[in-house]
């Protein structure tokens, strides 16, 4: 993902890009060379660096809450990526910090920033749909059990690395993955509380450490009689996808991220891209059906999501989505995974 954010940021018109910081030196090396920026291994000495007056952490979770304060106190505008951290006591001193720092602070949840996902918000408030009752959100994988896929993907993330690591990630699918549709489903809900979660957990399917499960169900109550249910997995095959639906009394919306595109692909040889996301980059993901996105960076909200950030900067006020909605989305799925031990039904807000 850093590689992609650096990307979008060279480009935003409200963005000066000036500088990155990776522990690898390579990697370092390789930004410099192509952005024409000043490279770091050492993150304080990238906040003393006066031309920076924002950062993007797009680093493991588990490091979020450290360099997120060190930013803030450094008097830098933070904006950090998915789920915001590991548990609700981390989230409260990253809270703190930004707050006492007086600094923007931008919580990376692109789906409420991509164009039809925001659309559809838009007509919600607009009255389009009437009262709302019932939203759904799924966001899953395309992991074939066995294949050359999961292969990939496991080794790739090395099995012995954080990602694999219940302490570092605090969970898999769900944290992972589901909580990009926790955040739409109370973005549609303005960010109504969470009463009561429900949660059934499939963690026998596939990933090699116990604790990353492989598939999450979740039923959330809001107050004001609202409903809310998440669908998360790695291995529902079929294509990566994300996709919501929104019932109101008067109306209804369907939303399909990845395969309700303008061109649709069926290919027995493949034709060297992606298939349908820069997440897709398996080996023969463009053979068969695929959906290629046209302007892929746009469409999935990133783009919109740093500019909306900088530009909150710019204007004072703090981003729609920012370090609040990320301790209420993680408080969600802490909840979704004490239901899932217990077996019961669990009330928020937690203590």
């Amino acid at each position: 993902m850093g590689a992609l954010h650096a990307e979008w940021l060279s480009e935003i018109p409200e963005s000066r890009f000036v500088a990155v910081c990776d522990v690898k030196k390579d990697l370092v090396k390789q930004f410099e060379s192509k952005y024409k920026v000043k490279g770091y291994t050492d993150f304080s000495e990238l906040l003393d660096n006066k031309d920076v007056e924002a950062v993007f952490i797009v680093v493991p979770h588990y490091l979020h809450p450290k360099m997120a304060i060190e930013a803030a106190k450094a008097g830098k505008h933070v904006a950090v990526e998915k789920p915001l951290c590991r548990n609700l006591n981390e989230a409260e001193e990253m809270i703190n910090a930004v707050r006492k720092a007086g600094v923007s602070d931008l919580y990376m949840e692109n789906l409420c920033f991509a164009p039809s996902y925001k659309l559809a918000k838009d007509i919600v408030d607009a009255g389009g749909l009437g009262d709302l009752f019932l939203c759904k959100a799924r966001e899953s994988g395309d992991l074939v059990f066995g294949s050359a896929g999961e292969k990939a993907a496991v080794e790739g993330a090395a099995v012995d690395s954080w990602y694999f690591d219940y302490e570092k990630t605090g969970g898999g699918a769900l944290m992972s993955s589901g909580c990009h549709a926790v955040q739409y489903v109370r973005h549609v809900y303005d960010n109504a509380p969470a009463q009561r979660v429900y949660a059934e957990i499939v963690d026998h399917v596939g990933m090699p450490k116990r604790g990353i499960e492989d598939a999450a169900l979740v039923t959330i109550r809001f107050k004001g009689d609202k409903i809310g249910e998440i669908d998360s997995s790695f291995y529902a095959t079929g294509g990566y996808e994300d996709k919501a639906e929104i019932f109101g009394n008067r109306g209804t919306i369907y939303l399909d991220m990845y395969k309700r595109n303008p061109i649709t692909v069926h290919s027995h040889v493949g034709y060297g891209g992606l298939a349908h996301s820069v997440f897709l980059p398996a080996l023969g993901a463009d053979k068969g059906w695929s959906f290629p996105i046209p302007e892929e960076r746009f469409q999935l909200g990133y783009y919109h999501e740093q500019r909306h950030f900088l530009q909150s900067v710019l204007k004072g006020s703090r981003p729609i989505v920012n370090f609040e909605d990320g301790k209420a989305t993680l408080e969600i799925i802490l909840a979704a995974y004490e239901s899932h031990k217990s077996g019961k039904v669990v009330t928020l807000p937690l203590t």
